[in-house]
Formats: structure tokens, C-alpha cells, sequence
């Protein structure tokens, strides 16, 4: 995906900010986990009205395809919905010239053919293993307090933004649990994982996949001590794995967190330990 190049380099602008104020060099950002990705599914208005003059005063035949800056500035100038935003208008014609010459006049469409967020969802798991992510977040861009901060998003054109998401000293509704391997000889060993509350087993997989890359290709299923505390305690016995009443855990459950007794599934706690097997 094109777009992912884009977040890539945004992330190398987010952790090494080449800036400097007053002489001192900024503090590169920590490694972020999550980021969130702004999508919108239509153009402001005087976008798709500067959209539909171009389109119709496109043509392929001629070169070049559009007319001159300057007559296609005096006919925008007599449209209301444009008329506000006329120190915007010149760059975002420019912008679209660009890609019309580099994609084609498929452009010039004010919405596109395909549902963009459904996009990134079918790829989310490409996304977050590219970036290193713990989780992703697709949001409207209509929908975001700060406008200022997504004004440019439109149709094919997404943002995203980085932020490192710390476990919760106020609330506790996030914790950390050590995953061990349980079988013997493979070359798998101990991980350590922050779990959020509302996270899917499903989530914790591909959490730990992001961890072990050599896990990428394999079936992980994880599974919990019906004691959680003498559980991890337990000898493991390497003849029999499964030993100590160990119950898998599937992927659609989901984990809750309990401010008295720490984090569960459904009605059965976790503990700070967890097991995985890989197929």
C-alpha cells in the first residue's frame, strides 16, 4: 500500500524531529504503539466545487489538459462555496494537476470507488506488523476535536498521527503478563506484553506475533491456569505441557479489567501469566 510508505516516513519524522528551537535540538519522541489513521469519505465543499470545474474543463486532447492558472483562478473567484478559502485554492489545483498527470483523471472524482476505511481494515494487521504497532485506530476525520489538525484530509489523501499509550497508573485498566512457551525444544521463549483492557485474544496474538517474528507464520493459541497463582508455579513437565489445568482461550474473548482482582476473561481470572503454544 502507497499510503503506508507515507506513514513509514511520518513515523521517522516522529521519532528523529530534525527541529531545532532557540539553538537546543528537541528530545526525539519515544517509539510509539498506536497510531491512528484519519480518513474522510467526501471533500469540503469548495474542494468538490473546485473538483467538478476542473473536471469539466478537463481535456485530454489538448496540451496542456487544463487551462491557464490565472482563467481558471477568475472563474473559481465567482463561486461562493470557494470565495473564503481563495489562499488554499491555487495550491490544491496545483495538487490535483500533479496527480492527474501521475495517476490520471480518476482524480478528478469528488468520492472515491472504493470505501477507504474498509481498505485499512482489511489491512490493519499489514499496517500495524510494518510499523511496529500495538494497536490502530481508523477515525473520520469529521469526527476529530482539532480540525486544525486534519483540515488537509480528504478522499484518497488519509493522515495519521503517533502516540505512545502508557499503562494506566490511575486506573489500572492495562497490565503487563509474561506469555511462556510450554513446549519443550522449540525456539520460542518468555515475552512480556502490555494487555489493555477490551483487548481480543485475537489482539494479544498478533501482538506477540509483532514480538517473535519468527511467530509470523504460525498458529499461536494461548491458554490460562485455572489457578493463576499456583499455576505459574508449577514444575513444567516436559512430557506432558498441558498439565496443571490449562484451558485455551478463544480468540473472540475478551479481556476485562477488574480493579480488585486484576484482569479476566469473562468470569475467570488471568493472573499476571499466560501460556502459548505454536503449531
Amino acid at each position: 500500500m502507497e499510503c503506508v510508505h507515507d506513514f513509514r516516513l511520518r513515523l521517522i519524522n516522529y521519532t528523529n524531529p530534525n527541529v531545532k528551537k532557540k539553538g537546543k535540538v528537541i528530545k526525539p519522541n519515544e517509539t510509539p504503539n498506536h497510531m491512528t489513521i484519519f480518513v474522510a469519505k467526501a471533500y469540503p465543499k469548495w474542494q468538490e466545487a473546485t473538483l467538478n470545474h476542473l473536471k469539466s474543463s478537463y481535456n485530454p486532447s489538448s496540451e496542456p489538459p487544463f487551462p491557464d492558472n490565472t482563467q481558471i483562478l477568475q472563474q473559481l473567484k465567482l463561486m461562493p462555496e470557494v470565495k473564503p478559502m481563495l489562499k488554499k485554492v491555487m495550491p490544491f489545483v496545483a495538487f490535483i494537476k500533479s496527480q492527474v498527470a501521475e495517476k490520471g483523471p480518476s482524480v478528478l472524482e469528488s468520492h472515491l470507488s472504493f470505501d477507504e476505511s474498509d481498505v485499512f481494515e482489511q489491512n490493519r494487521e499489514y499496517i500495524m506488523r510494518s510499523l511496529d504497532l500495538d494497536s490502530l485506530e481508523i477515525s473520520e476525520a469529521s469526527s476529530y476535536h482539532n480540525q486544525k489538525v486534519v483540515a488537509d484530509v480528504c478522499p484518497g489523501k488519509p493522515m495519521c498521527m503517533f502516540e505512545k499509550r502508557e499503562l494506566d497508573p490511575v486506573d489500572k485498566s492495562s497490565a503487563q503478563v509474561t506469555f511462556v512457551n510450554i513446549q519443550p525444544c522449540t525456539p520460542f521463549f518468555k515475552q512480556t506484553l502490555n494487555i489493555y483492557d477490551t483487548d481480543t485474544i485475537e489482539d494479544i496474538v498478533a501482538r506477540l506475533k509483532r514480538m517473535d517474528r519468527k511467530l509470523k507464520a504460525k498458529q499461536v493459541e494461548i491458554y490460562r491456569y485455572v489457578d493463576p497463582v499456583k499455576g505459574p508455579r508449577q514444575l513444567l513437565a516436559f512430557d506432558q505441557p498441558m498439565l496443571w489445568n490449562k484451558r485455551k482461550l478463544e480468540k473472540c474473548e475478551k479481556i476485562e479489567y477488574c480493579p480488585a482482582s486484576g484482569l479476566k476473561s469473562g468470569q475467570n481470572l488471568i493472573g499476571d501469566t499466560l501460556c502459548y503454544v505454536v503449531n
